[in-house]
């Protein structure tokens, strides 16, 4: 006897990733992310220093807000403005001129370089010959060569960053000059009820990046200043390109804290060499300066600003740093935080928003 064989309206049902809506809605995930990565790749050079003014712009609204009250807006507008350009500009040129002299001093780094090499391979060969590296050429022409290759990137770096500065000093002052009018201009492009839902949220946005960028550069300046003292009373050669440095590293949370540290105290041993005291004198001072920042200082100012889970910080690094670079790390934590905040306001994403802050 024949079993009988199954209807259509019993069929089991294929599996999931068969169904056409599923597989559509997949594929345009994909695209969709593919065509947003490439654009922000390619339209790096015009949204990072976008980004680097929009945030400065967010830590002078509240003075921009209170000095106008005293000298009207035109002037207030004028001042602040004047001061910040002014500022970014002469950053950028006392950054652009330290590495200049910095390449003039590089035959003395090259031949300090070569000789402490020298002196560690020696003492490797005498202490523990296993551990010796079979000779790949003299040891002085070659670490000479790895220095002097630094050189170059390195300058154009510097002119890169004055130039992106330039840039932002622009960005910045036209965003101070409309930042002022967005609500009124909301207010004419949309409903009532839909233009106080958006200066709603464009206000929560605003408090909540105000908030961290004003801790963190306090917290950066508490650590800046006083190692821009300890290697300027030291002779550390360049302290203010080392405390500038430090200052911009502190908003790169864990990652930042190691390169301001290792920088400027390798620096001062190859410069001083290690027969001296200084640098280990700087050594010490800057552990010493780190650690306060880190276990005292930075908690009291910063405290729960940031509130985003640590894990989300370091993903937000990776993500931002592979994007745009080092100035991508700069950026990943506000822009972390105002897209957690966006997606808070929507039903869709917010749990996905309560999932990434910090608990």
């Amino acid at each position: 006897m024949v079993p009988p064989q199954p209807t259509d309206a019993a069929a089991p049902r294929g599996p999931r990733w068969r169904d056409h809506d599923t597989v559509r809605t997949v594929a345009l995930v994909v695209v969709a992310v593919a065509a947003g990565w490439f654009m922000l790749q390619q339209l790096a050079p015009v949204l990072r220093p976008l980004m680097v003014a929009v945030f400065l712009a967010y830590v002078l609204m509240p003075h921009h807000a209170r000095l106008r009250q005293h000298v009207g807006t035109p002037a207030s507008l004028a001042a602040l403005a004047g001061l910040t350009v002014g500022a970014l500009l002469l950053l950028a040129f006392v950054t652009y001129a330290s590495v200049l002299a910095l390449r003039d001093d590089l035959p003395r780094l090259q031949a300090r370089a070569a000789d402490t090499v020298v002196r560690a391979e020696r003492a490797v060969a005498e202490n523990a010959p296993w551990a010796a590296r079979a000779g790949d050429g003299p040891s002085e022409s070659r670490v000479s060569g790895q220095v002097a290759e630094l050189a170059g990137p390195l300058l154009s770096a510097a002119a890169g960053a004055a130039l992106e500065a330039c840039v932002v000093a622009l960005y910045l002052l036209f965003l101070l000059v409309e930042g002022s009018r967005f609500p009124a201009r909301v207010r004419r492009a949309y409903p009532p009820e839909r233009a106080e839902v958006i200066l709603n949220v464009a206000g929560q946005i605003n408090a909540a990046v105000i908030s961290y960028l004003r801790a963190k550069v306090r917290s950066s300046l508490v650590l800046a200043v006083p190692v821009g003292l300890v290697l300027w009373v030291v002779g550390v050669k360049f302290a203010l390109l080392w405390a500038l440095l430090t200052f911009l590293c502190n908003f790169v949370p864990y990652i930042g804290t190691v390169v301001a540290y290792a920088l400027p105290v390798g620096f001062g041993f190859l410069w001083f060499g290690f027969a001296t005291w200084e640098p280990f004198a700087a050594a010490g001072a800057l552990l010493a300066c780190h650690l306060v920042s880190s276990s005292v200082a930075e908690p009291m100012i910063i405290g729960n600003a940031v509130g985003v889970s640590p894990l989300v910080i370091l993903g937000s690094l990776a993500f931002w740093g592979l994007l745009w670079g080092i100035p991508g790390m700069f950026l990943a934590v506000p822009l972390t935080v105002v897209s957690i905040l966006v997606m808070d306001h929507f039903a869709e994403t917010r749990p996905l928003a309560r999932l990434l802050k910090g608990g």
